[in-house]
């Protein structure tokens, strides 16, 4: 068991590897830091660890989707959009939205790696130009949504967006984890919306791409 030291020390390392100059490089020392970490505190910084081949295989879907903006939704810490986004070898700008400022500007919480939004900003209700802000004034190109479990939150992000990509990152069905949406079953609320590339993550995770039709 990790003393509460070696993880601030575990964390604190984890710090400077994100924030250092150049710090887009060393997303494959943060892979490999990862590996060895207890999966109390691997669960705390980030709830799946992908590997090398793994981003850059979901780099490259996204890069021929022309996908270049993304906002994702319940990003907890932000560390896997951090990692999306150093691999990136094209312009990819992830930024998170999370809820609750109090507890994620706490000491207790872990510090955001990405540009942090909060869904208390928004006036009375989502809106596409509140995703904008969200995202430094550019309308997001798809929408990420990560091991989340909220269905009736997630058809109101759903509605409000007016992007065209949709990414969701959970466990393949036969594990028995439940997550809402799944990936490969997301029970899309209409048929506008066609699963566009597949993406087989390590320890049976998975990465679906739908695109938004454009219907007549």
């Amino acid at each position: 068991m990790w003393s509460e030291q070696t993880e601030l020390e575990v964390l604190q390392e984890i710090y400077d590897l994100t924030r250092a100059a150049g710090a887009k490089q060393n997303w494959r020392k943060l892979l490999t830091l990862g590996y060895r970490l207890e999966r109390d505190l691997k669960r705390k910084l980030l709830w799946i660890w992908p590997t090398a081949l793994d981003l850059k295989r979901l780099n490259g879907v996204l890069r021929q989707l022309d996908i270049h903006h993304v906002l994702s939704i319940g990003c907890g810490s932000g560390l896997l959009e951090w990692l999306l986004g150093a691999v990136a070898d094209q312009e990819l700008r992830v930024y998170g939205l999370e809820r609750d400022p109090n507890w994620w500007c706490s000491k207790y919480a872990v510090r955001s790696f990405i540009p942090l939004n909060y869904i208390e900003q928004a006036d009375s209700k989502l809106s596409p130009s509140f995703f904008s802000r969200c995202c430094s004034g550019v309308a997001p190109c798809a929408l990420l949504f990560c091991y989340f479990n909220n269905r009736s939150a997630f058809l109101e992000y759903l509605s409000a967006f007016e992007g065209k990509w949709l990414i969701i990152i959970g466990p393949q069905p036969a594990l028995g984890i439940h997550t809402d949406p799944n990936p490969l079953q997301p029970q899309l609320p209409d048929k506008q919306w066609a699963l566009r590339d597949l993406c087989e993550w390590t320890e049976q995770n998975v990465v679906a791409i739908y695109e938004k039709l454009d219907i007549i």
